[in-house]
């Protein structure tokens, strides 16, 4: 079958961008042929306009604190340069522009697929109609969603946008979602009653993620504490550098200010997708307030602390640690200055992951009509 996979856009975000590849792969490797359908990128300047872009640039350089501005390529694009690098080569999209978004789009498809990551989270998309079929209506095309998320447990939806949402929701031939707080969601804002299953990063085994690495030869990393650390202040500074001390390790940073417009262009470039997976592989100790960096430390079966972070989406981290049996691995900033992280017991850790996995397969070939 050829499947259509809509998903949020792709840019400098690894946990979005390993969501997306996950599931392409364990697609194609069911016997099914992918793309992801993904928004036209904004074009950033008119063609006329680039002789003076590029003059102000090379002032900007020359002269001012931008030393390392590259002239000749958009600043946005550098920041993206690696990981647009991995989409490219590894992802299959197929860009549309938002106002396209019609019927006209189905053609040629067999079925949709809405997910992953926090798709169905207003503040985080825009036309989020489109997150739950919009553009499907006038077909019957099947379509059924894999591990959509809210991001939290809070309603974020208008009443009108409930309302739209609700009655496309009703059109899909199976629902699942990435969280517990999902279903409980589904039920009272939607009237569906959805299945919960594992992020599609999960899908895959470890020895799929370090062949990424190992394909392109990433040199070993500069420490064994990684540290993926999204909204880093004192207090979680202070607390890297005790458990530092405390287990003799030596932290090392896996990512970029990409999100800091004060930082210089250099500094915000965000590192290959690759290197951020062999950081895993390298650690003894992984600190991070990212959904997808505990992901990944599961995987790679590597002793983690997740540090709270609200603003990003707590019911997230509550149902992985739960689901896992792993909720002490968890730390708000309050109780920093006492914690004292537990050992992990990766047998049962295992067998969970190994049992969850057999359900998603399960969900995924029953939803594609393979079973």
């Amino acid at each position: 079958m050829k499947v259509a996979i809509v998903t949020l856009p792709l840019h400098t975000n690894y946990g979005g961008i390993l969501q997306a590849f996950a599931l392409q792969r364990v697609l194609e490797n069911l016997g099914h042929e992918v793309e992801h359908l993904q928004p036209v990128p904004v074009k950033l300047h008119p063609k006329w306009k680039l002789p003076l872009v590029w003059c102000k640039r090379f002032i900007m350089r020359l002269f001012y604190k931008e030393k390392g501005l590259p002239v000749f390529m958009h600043p946005i694009k550098w920041i993206r340069k690696n990981t647009d690098d991995f989409i490219a080569k590894h992802i299959n999209c197929r860009y549309v522009n938002y106002d396209c978004w019609d019927e006209n789009i189905a053609l040629g498809y067999d079925v949709v697929i809405f997910g992953s990551d926090q798709i169905w989270r207003p503040p985080f998309v825009p036309f989020i109609e489109h997150y739950f079929g919009s553009f499907l209506q006038k077909t019957t095309l099947p379509r059924f969603s894999y591990a959509a998320s809210f991001g939290t447990d809070k309603n974020e939806f208008t009443e009108e946008q409930q309302r739209i949402c609700g009655e496309l929701l009703r059109d899909f031939s199976a629902v699942s979602v990435r969280e517990i707080a999902g279903i409980d969601m589904c039920k009272s804002m939607f009237g569906v009653e959805p299945v919960q299953v594992l992020d599609p990063t999960f899908l895959l085994s470890r020895e799929d993620y370090i062949s990424l690495f190992e394909q392109v030869i990433v040199k070993k990393s500069s420490g064994n504490l990684a540290v993926y650390i999204l909204d880093e202040n004192p207090t979680v500074s202070d607390f890297i550098d005790r458990m530092a001390k405390q287990f003799t390790l030596i932290p090392f940073r896996t990512n970029s200010r990409v999100e800091d417009s004060d930082a210089s262009i250099y500094e915000r470039q965000q590192p290959p997708v690759e290197e951020w997976l062999r950081s895993f592989y390298d650690a003894e100790l992984v600190i991070t307030d990212s959904f997808h960096a505990c992901v990944f430390s599961i995987i790679f079966k590597k002793p983690f602390i997740c540090v709270g972070n609200k603003s990003r989406g707590s019911a997230r981290f509550h149902t992985l640690l739960s689901l896992f049996g792993v909720e002490d691995r968890l730390v708000n900033v309050c109780e920093m200055k006492d914690y004292i992280p537990k050992p992990i017991d990766w047998n049962r850790v295992d067998s969970i992951l190994y049992h969850k996995k057999r359900d998603a397969y399960n969900y995924l070939e029953t939803a594609l009509g393979n079973k």
